[in-house]
């Protein structure tokens, strides 16, 4: 699970900001895990505001800070943004206030009683300058930080209790803009055993940071990835994709996936129809479930995390605690405030850009607002920010017309 999120000069976002997914008190609380005395972890978070505010910014860096962690190759394999002079891991704020300063990404992990604080400095982008890695082991009485690692610039050290690895530094060639965390996840470095059994629990997916991979991309990978599936397998993809696809549209009654002879086919029937139909006739929302829902499930079913644009009917499976007994925790960002109904006040984040720099706030922190509010009506009026004004929106409209 995530608890915190440090993001400064990264797209958007400029001055540094903490987001804090933990909440205190000792009541249990459904849509929360309770991971030690008078705390618990939040398995929901949504991003509300503006279109342009920030939001896709906020849960990018989260995403391109766990593939920084977990990808060793190339750039390329992290984002998929290019720009002149080549591939970018983030792209610093533009605003003049930015200019030469690094991007700083942090966040924190809790897996089982191992609590991790790992934090990145780039510099132009592309150049990894500072990195760090410490544990707090919470099953201790003297839980306090231990340095797993430190790194600046391309060199290493490492914490009194694991001096033994700098002996993996003569089988590991990092270059700048490489984590040295990757490294250690790819060698299988004891470590990182959290991390490695992990890899396969997350779902990473934001419209921002992906857009440049067009969706029909996306569904030809996902027919091509059944390929290397177990028949059993293939079997399962194919029932609960159908199934998923049903809840939204319960016309759909079946979905034939074709890879043979170097040809792909994606057929999805519906109940009175003369024929089936090519998948790319279908809806966006329901290609978009066919490319991603399975994975989506996957990761749910582990227990991992999900950072997702997300469909309303979807988000309230992690609020229950029958379909989510294993804690799987949610990151989405929306236009959609009817979301507010199944929401905490600690949950839902507002996200608004002023002077091309974003700023966050939980509405919790919103002095004399209940959740008993109507907070849709609150929201579409502006009275809890994260919108435009709706008078000035109508005056600067009526001057261009």
């Amino acid at each position: 699970m995530i608890t915190k999120l440090r993001v400064g000069n990264f797209y958007s976002v400029g001055e540094e900001i903490e987001l804090n997914f933990t909440k205190g008190g000792a009541k249990k609380e459904v849509g929360y895990f309770p991971y030690k005395k008078n705390e618990k972890i939040s398995l929901i978070n949504g991003f509300f505001g503006a279109n342009a505010s920030g939001k896709s910014n906020i849960l990018g860096s989260m995403v391109g800070l766990i593939r920084m962690m977990y990808t060793v190759s190339s750039p390329q394999s992290i984002s998929p943004q290019s720009f002149a002079g080549g591939v970018m891991l983030c792209h610093p704020n533009v605003h003049k206030n930015f200019k030469d300063k690094p991007t700083k990404l942090g966040i924190d992990f809790l897996f089982g009683d191992n609590y991790y604080i790992y934090d990145l400095e780039i510099k132009n982008g592309n150049d990894i300058i500072k990195e760090s890695l410490y544990l707090i082991t919470l099953n201790l009485k003297s839980a306090k930080p231990k340095e797993i690692f430190t790194r600046k610039g391309l060199g290493i050290s490492f914490g009194p209790e694991y001096k033994e690895y700098k002996n993996y530094l003569d089988n590991i060639n990092i270059q700048k803009y490489q984590t040295f965390v990757s490294h250690l996840i790819n060698i299988g470095a004891k470590a990182m055993v959290d991390f490695v059994n992990h890899r396969d629990s997350f779902f990473l997916k934001i419209d921002g940071l992906d857009a440049m991979i067009p969706s029909q991309v996306a569904i030809l990978n996902r027919a091509l990835t059944l390929n290397s599936y177990t028949k059993d397998r293939k079997e399962e993809f194919l029932e609960t994709t159908k199934g998923m696809m049903s809840c939204f549209d319960d016309s759909i009654d079946g979905l034939e996936v074709n890879t043979d002879n170097n040809a792909i086919s994606i057929k999805v029937s519906h109940k009175n129809f003369s024929g089936s139909i090519d998948i790319m006739q279908e809806s966006a929302g329901t290609r978009e479930l066919f490319a991603y829902i399975y994975d989506i499930l996957s990761a749910f079913k582990k227990g991992g995390i999900v950072i997702y644009d997300v469909e309303l009917a979807l988000l309230s499976i992690f609020k229950n605690e029958e379909f989510n007994a294993k804690n799987a925790q949610l990151f989405f960002a929306s236009h959609n405030h009817e979301t507010f109904d199944l929401l905490e006040l600690d949950q839902a984040y507002i996200v608004e850009k002023t002077d091309s720099s974003s700023t966050v706030y939980k509405l919790s922190e919103i002095e004399d607002l209940k959740k008993r509010d109507n907070l849709k009506k609150k929201y579409r009026l502006g009275m809890l920010g994260g919108i435009s004004d709706a008078v000035a929106f109508d005056h600067k409209l009526k001057q261009l017309l």
